[in-house]
């Protein structure tokens, strides 16, 4: 099969060819979001240009269906896990068969345009020590400048975990309570406790010095899914947590936002009552979607019923950080907002939705799947945080 990379290549390279690798990162993600795209049955790697709405596979040649049978570097891809972008070369795992604890770490160079197998997940697994139950729960997935895979024990806690470098291939066995930093505070570095690496929520947050010692655990009253740096220059650390009731139980429904002073401890909540914890960081706002009073209405489930609403209103919140004014980014009822996929590159926020025309639909047995939602059409609403305006484009097929 013939692969026609040239194009993306010309366009990908004016950013990423010159600098340092920290530039053409930023480079990167300041003007691309890498995602996937449905190409028939099977979803390809590719890229999304906010500023056009143009989703562009890295595969180019229009008559590949993607597989192995068709020869495509890129079959078997996983559209699980996010690919991911490091310097100047796009990450992702391929799993051809269906055999996501045996797929393989492939590399795509975007100078050449050719991928490669860097490394097996077969073989990191078989370097697992017996003793180590591998039916506990696994996680594994690409952090910064390498591939981190996790086993936990019984008691959530890390039993085993290594790392393989994306720059040459070292595989490191890592303490079960190594922290990997994620900002930095003066001469200390934050990282999440070890739970966050299986269960996805860190107990606090620890400052460790420049040899790995902790010197401190902040906030270990809470359960922390999100945390942004961005404005730690000012000493301040903005984190997501879910809402507590009053048995003190967490609701996972119902998320808040918090704005941590790094030198008073001064812990104070700024957006409450939003239903995801995914939201986006931009200048001086921060961006989500919550949960409207009146929602509108969508329409009547005949399969259900009853009349469906638009929880979300359609509409795009942002507060600002310093202070603490809530104003609406957009205001579109006639889109389902989903929460959990909001994205930032560069001056744009980048926001997916999903549609259905319930008075219309009836139900077919082949749309039943693990989300069963209706969705009938989704796409991304991309709002320019410069001008101001929207746009809607919908959601790539090919």
């Amino acid at each position: 099969m013939k692969r026609w990379f040239c194009f993306l290549i010309a366009v990908l390279m004016l950013l990423c060819s010159c600098g340092e690798p920290s530039e053409s990162h930023d480079a990167f993600f300041d003007t691309y979001l890498l995602t996937d795209m449905r190409v028939g049955p099977v979803s390809t790697p590719a890229v999304f240009n906010p500023a056009s709405g143009s989703t562009t596979p890295l595969c180019f040649d229009p008559l590949c269906d993607h597989t192995a049978k068709a020869d495509c570097p890129f079959a078997g891809y996983n559209a699980i896990w996010t690919p991911h972008y490091y310097d100047g070369a796009i990450w992702f795992q391929s799993a051809e068969g269906g055999k996501i604890l045996e797929a393989d770490i492939m590399r795509y160079d975007m100078e050449s345009g050719k991928v490669t197998v860097f490394a097996s997940q077969a073989e990191l697994r078989s370097m697992i020590p017996e003793h180590i139950n591998q039916d506990n729960g696994q996680s594994f997935g690409f952090f910064e400048s390498y591939f981190r895979y996790s086993v936990r024990g019984a008691d959530h806690t890390p039993a085993y975990q290594l790392r393989i470098s994306l720059d040459d291939g070292e595989i490191e066995v890592l303490d079960n309570n190594y922290r990997q930093p994620f900002a930095k505070y003066k001469k200390l570095s934050l990282s999440y406790t070890p739970e966050r690496a299986t269960i996805g929520v860190s107990y606090g947050i620890t400052l460790t010095d420049e040899k790995g010692n902790v010197k401190e655990t902040i906030l270990p009253d809470k359960r922390i899914s999100i945390t942004f740096d961005d404005l730690l220059d000012e000493g301040k650390l903005i984190y997501v947590t879910a809402a507590k009731r009053e048995d003190n139980s967490y609701d996972w429904d119902h998320m808040t936002v918090w704005l941590y002073d790094m030198e008073t401890g001064e812990d104070r909540i700024i957006v409450n009552n939003f239903p995801y914890s995914y939201i986006a960081v931009e200048g001086d706002y921060i961006y989500y979607s919550k949960y409207v009073d009146n929602p509108p209405k969508l329409g009547y489930d005949l399969n259900h019923s009853e009349d469906i609403f638009n929880l979300s209103g359609g509409i795009l919140f942002r507060t600002n950080i310093h202070t603490g004014e809530e104003s609406i980014a957009f205001e579109m009822p006639e889109y389902v907002l989903i929460g959990t996929e909001i994205n930032r590159v560069g001056q744009y926020i980048i926001i997916d939705y999903r549609n259905t025309d319930y008075d219309t639909y009836t139900e077919d047995v082949s749309d039943r799947g693990i989300w069963y939602d209706y969705a009938k059409e989704n796409g991304r609403i991309v709002y320019d945080t410069l001008s101001g305006m929207t746009a809607v484009y919908k959601e790539a097929v090919r």
